[in-house]
């Protein structure tokens, strides 16, 4: 009984430092191509001052809004574009017998958010500056913030959660697109309609329920995720 219950103790451990060693290992991947990271934020730099050659100096508020959220949209599909080391035949066949789907699935699901966190929060601050901004107040841009970071955090969920079935079921970045599309309108719209309230002058409280609802999509995405990956682990 002793031998059972210290193996259960063990498991959570065991999960946690999988999950830590996968995560670790995929900064260091990252950091060691410097040009896959530059080419996000610059990206996405470049992406923002076209939509200031566009709009002008200051741009409309609806024009303003839906501008950041097409810009994030975008960013984070160019996130997930690239080919991960890990889904190459030899590096699969080792981690199929070494980690859980679960664990692995868990640290691609934590990278993307750091990475689509740090990627929006650029996104961001670029629109501040080319765009100026006259529609946000001092706690407005918080809140606005708050919602940037909640919706590349769903976005970082969902897209990870693809991007895994996709490279397993071989179907690369064309399946990405297609499943994706359908799931993440919903996203969109949340993050449009709650960025839309704020600039309107609504209340914060009044429109809180839509981060709420942000984060409600988030653990969706990654629960489903963490249900069906494990079906085409060892495929």
């Amino acid at each position: 009984t002793h031998g059972v219950g210290q193996s259960r103790m063990n498991r959570p451990m065991s999960a946690l430092s999988n999950i830590r060693f996968l995560l670790h290992h995929a900064i260091r991947v990252e950091l060691r191509n410097r040009h896959g990271i530059a080419g996000l934020l610059v990206f996405a730099v470049a992406a923002v001052y076209t939509c200031y050659q566009a709009t002008g100096t200051y741009a409309e508020q609806e024009s303003w809004n839906a501008l950041a959220w097409v810009v994030l949209l975008f960013a984070g599909f160019n996130a997930v574009s690239k080919p991960w080391a890990d889904d190459e035949e030899g590096v699969r066949a080792f981690l199929v017998h070494t980690v859980r789907p679960q664990d692995w699935l868990i640290a691609r699901t934590l990278y993307y958010m750091l990475l689509l966190g740090t990627v929006s929060t650029v996104t961001f601050a670029a629109f501040l500056l080319f765009l100026g901004m006259d529609h946000l107040s001092e706690w407005t841009t918080v809140h606005y913030y708050a919602g940037v970071l909640l919706t590349s955090t769903a976005l970082a969920s969902l897209l990870a959660m693809l991007q895994a079935l996709a490279s397993r079921a071989g179907g690369g970045f064309s399946l990405i697109a297609v499943l994706g599309l359908p799931l993440i309108i919903p996203v969109i719209l949340v993050s449009t309609r709650y960025g839309s309230d704020l600039m309107r002058g609504i209340a914060f409280g009044d429109t809180a329920h839509h981060l709420l609802f942000l984060a409600t999509l988030s653990v969706g995405f990654s629960a489903l995720g963490y249900i069906l990956f494990p079906y085409l682990w060892r495929d």
